[in-house]
């Protein structure tokens, strides 16, 4: 490989990563076009995005972590459901065509960008723990009900978040987004953030520190079946993610100082993005 070449992988690695960390998704959007445009089959292309996908998320998980932005508990079970659909994603992809699904997946998509561009920003508990304090008497956060876990925390910022979800909805969405996210090879931010956001009431914020997690042990999933297929190339793979990895760093620095509203905009072009290509590939296959 040209020397020029694996300089440019590198640096698409890096928007790549700087842009996924910080809508809180794979990136995966960006590289299987990238693969496809250069020649690649589409079980490749999903194979090596999903190893970048899972450095990328990785990384940017370690950033979260350290902003106290992650919800631990949570994208530890969103994770354990997305695994079986990962495994699934990734054997679909060696012996079924999927353009018709592809092309539905897509109309999805654009949907959910459609809901996340023009939804108004909702109302959430998050608040300064100063703020807190200044309030002369502050309404106790309910306890959890069955089926509904709460979170009450404060992240490093001194924001305090509070929320509660419906626990099957949420354990349903991940093992479906897992599937999804190992046969396209988009990592699954896509859908994760989104439902989590505007199905399930996650802070904005959170829901996209959160996702990152769940993306990372999905991927990881995911990266050995494809791996264990022979659909990764490694190389474009490693220069890929050592940009990636960087990118991912300053993406979360980035999203940890942009507003809710403004994230999910940001995000919904993304999302578009996805929804257009998958449409125009899977309508133009021959």
């Amino acid at each position: 490989m040209p020397w020029f070449e694996a300089l440019g992988f590198v640096v698409f690695g890096f928007a790549v990563g700087t842009y996924g960390s910080m809508i809180g998704a794979g990136g995966g959007f960006l590289i299987v076009p990238l693969l496809l445009f250069l020649g690649n089959s589409g079980r490749v292309a999903a194979g090596t995005s999903l190893a970048v996908v899972l450095l990328n998320s990785a990384s940017s998980t370690v950033s979260y972590l350290r902003q106290h932005r992650v919800d631990v508990q949570s994208a530890l079970l969103f994770s354990l459901a997305g695994i079986p659909g990962a495994l699934l994603g990734a054997y679909t992809d060696q012996h079924l065509p999927h353009r018709v699904f592809t092309i539905l997946f897509g109309i999805i998509l654009v949907l959910v960008a459609a809901r996340a561009f023009f939804t108004r920003d909702r109302a959430t508990t998050s608040e300064t723990v100063d703020e807190a304090a200044d309030r002369e008497a502050p309404v106790p956060f309910e306890a959890a009900k069955p089926g509904r876990p709460a979170r009450d925390f404060v992240d490093a910022m001194g924001v305090r978040h509070r929320y509660d979800f419906s626990l099957w909805g949420a354990i349903a969405v991940s093992a479906f987004n897992g599937f999804l996210a190992s046969m396209f090879g988009i990592g699954g931010g896509v859908v994760q953030v989104p439902a989590m956001v505007y199905l399930f009431g996650f802070p904005a914020h959170i829901a996209v520190a959160t996702s990152q997690l769940v993306i990372a042990i999905t991927a990881a999933f995911g990266t050995a079946t494809h791996a264990y297929y022979g659909d990764i190339l490694w190389l474009p793979a490693l220069l890929l993610g050592v940009g990636a990895i960087a990118g991912a760093q300053l993406g979360a620095h980035l999203a940890a100082r942009m507003q809710p509203g403004p994230l999910m905009r940001w995000f919904s072009l993304a999302v578009l993005f996805a929804a257009l290509y998958l449409i125009y590939t899977s309508i133009n296959k021959h």
